[in-house]
């Protein structure tokens, strides 16, 4: 009888945590299309700062662009800023009540988490390298809370392993968030003050705070996948040919690659991956080939159409013998 008890506990603790570790998310709202945001507080920006995605302010002063180039739109104190502060605010409000394992106030140095829900306890520093390890579940939840400001030491970096992806990992941090030089941090981070990007960190996700100013400086700040590159590969063939390899540059953030191919034309090999492989039917026309990247957070900017042109076959002669 206890044989069967335990049996069914088990059962039930390993029904019961998947979802525990990897169903917990806060749900952004409208602020998931934002980059950057803070629901009051100046923003400010210095120099090239380049960032994909919305950014703005419910309350505060806005400036320094367009000496950066935005890939999104400005929301400055209006309805779209309203809505995205209560929804910054409600997920801060949830990571609050999330309990996990304990995580010193230093870390990183070559350490690496697999996922769940962790808790500093106090103002914290990220110093080194920082490895998320999914264990090869995509859909695996990092949940980092920091019981007070959290600082990077100069070239930081959060790196993610095994299907980790950026879109899964949250950061609520209890204070002041200032990323360091040149360091490079994955995620979303829920910000309870100001959020300071300094001059060439990156911030591969995104930046959202219920109370504080944000600053930039020759940043980089993106949570979708880069816009992808220019396509290479031949651009003259005939109706029939097989084996034609096209690619483009990695594309930063991306999970998932989609091509679109000329009528009549397949993907033999590398399907989903930055290199593919074609076979171009004997009914194949000219037409264009393009590529995006996606992840979970949404999908990148489509490539320049690559043309390709398709020549037809010579028509098959007949021989008549009298």
């Amino acid at each position: 009888m206890k044989s069967k008890l335990l049996s069914l506990l088990i059962a039930i603790v390993l029904f019961v945590v998947p979802k525990i570790i990897f169903g917990q998310t806060p749900n952004l709202g409208v602020a998931s299309d934002f980059a950057l945001f803070t629901s009051t507080g100046a923003f400010t920006n210095l120099g090239a700062t380049n960032i994909s995605g919305d950014i703005g302010t419910n309350a505060g002063l806005f400036s320094g662009f367009p000496s950066g180039t935005i890939n999104g739109q400005i929301h400055v104190t209006d309805s779209t800023s309203v809505l995205a502060a209560t929804a910054v605010q409600d997920a801060y409000t949830y990571l609050s009540t999330l309990v996990g394992s304990v995580l010193g106030v230093f870390f990183g140095g070559g350490q690496e988490l697999t996922p769940g829900i962790y808790n500093t306890g106090a103002a914290s520093t990220l110093n080194g390298d920082l490895t998320l390890n999914a264990q090869g579940n995509p859909d695996a939840v990092f949940i980092i809370r920091i019981g007070g400001a959290l600082s990077t030491a100069v070239s930081s970096n959060v790196i993610l392993i095994n299907s980790a992806s950026l879109c899964n990992v949250y950061w609520q941090i209890g204070g002041q968030f200032d990323l360091g030089d040149h360091s490079v941090f994955r995620g979303t981070a829920i910000v309870d003050g100001a959020i300071n990007l300094l001059e060439g960190s990156s911030l591969l996700g995104r930046g959202l705070s219920r109370a504080g100013a944000i600053s930039t400086h020759n940043n980089v700040v993106n949570f979708l996948p880069s816009a992808a590159g220019t396509i290479t590969g031949l651009a003259l063939l005939c109706q029939g040919q097989t084996g034609v390899i096209y690619t483009v540059p990695v594309i930063a953030n991306a999970t998932n690659y989609f091509w679109t191919l000329p009528p009549a034309a397949l993907i033999v090999t590398g399907a989903n991956t930055n290199s593919i492989t074609i076979d171009f039917g004997f009914t194949s026309t000219s037409g264009n080939i393009t590529v995006y990247g996606s992840n979970a957070c949404g999908n990148g900017t489509v490539s320049s159409n690559y043309s390709v042109t398709v020549s037809p076959l010579p028509p098959t002669s007949s021989i008549y013998h009298q």
